[in-house]
């Protein structure tokens, strides 16, 4: 949920979507959305859920993003928080 920070989604959503995105584009401005709404001032795999829903062949398939997918998509955006040190 966005909830107070959702002019800021909407303005990115507004300026950055487009009819044509790919589903790894949907994914990176889902990703851009929420880096910019988010509570939480770094973004990590194991504080986020994303989903995704497509149809093939007439079936509709839901796959939820684990957390290397996660991973990968926040480090490709340049959004991955770094890692926190170790306790000496």
């Amino acid at each position: 949920a966005i909830g107070a920070n959702s002019p800021a989604a909407h303005s990115i959503l507004k300026s950055d979507y487009k009819e044509d995105l790919t589903l790894n584009d949907a994914l990176n401005l889902a990703i851009k959305v929420l880096s910019k709404t988010m509570d939480s001032t770094t973004l990590t795999p194991d504080r986020l859920e994303l989903a995704t829903l497509l149809r093939k062949e007439g079936k509709v398939m839901y796959h939820q993003l684990q957390e290397s997918e996660l991973e990968k998509l926040l480090k490709d955006s340049g959004l991955l928080a770094p890692p926190k040190p170790e306790s000496e």
